[in-house]
């Protein structure tokens, strides 16, 4: 199962779109947990096609870059409890070694 974000890189256009694509109905998307949004790899696969297809007819729906100020915000919303763990997890390591423990 591959979450929205993985969907949208596949399908080259950004998580807005992927949603807008559940909501036509085009791709179907599985709750897990209540609210987080997974879709099964074939679907996708063969949706990919289409999308392709569309754009080759008309260039002007090509989807515009993702800027890159929203890709930093995107990967700290999904990775800030990592991150932080790393961090707290470093401290706590120096302070063990600078304090002869």
């Amino acid at each position: 199962m591959w979450t929205t974000t993985e969907v949208a890189r596949y399908l080259n256009v950004t998580d807005r779109d992927v949603e807008w694509l559940v909501t036509e109905g085009r791709l179907t998307g599985y709750k897990v947990g209540g609210k987080f949004l997974r879709f099964r790899p074939d679907q996708v696969q063969a949706l990919k096609g289409v999308v392709a297809a569309r754009e080759q007819a008309d260039p002007a729906l090509r989807p515009a870059a993702e800027p890159m100020r929203a890709r930093v915000r995107e990967f700290f919303y999904c990775y800030d409890l990592y991150l932080l763990s790393a961090v707290l997890l470093v401290s706590v390591v120096v302070y063990l070694l600078a304090s002869g423990a």
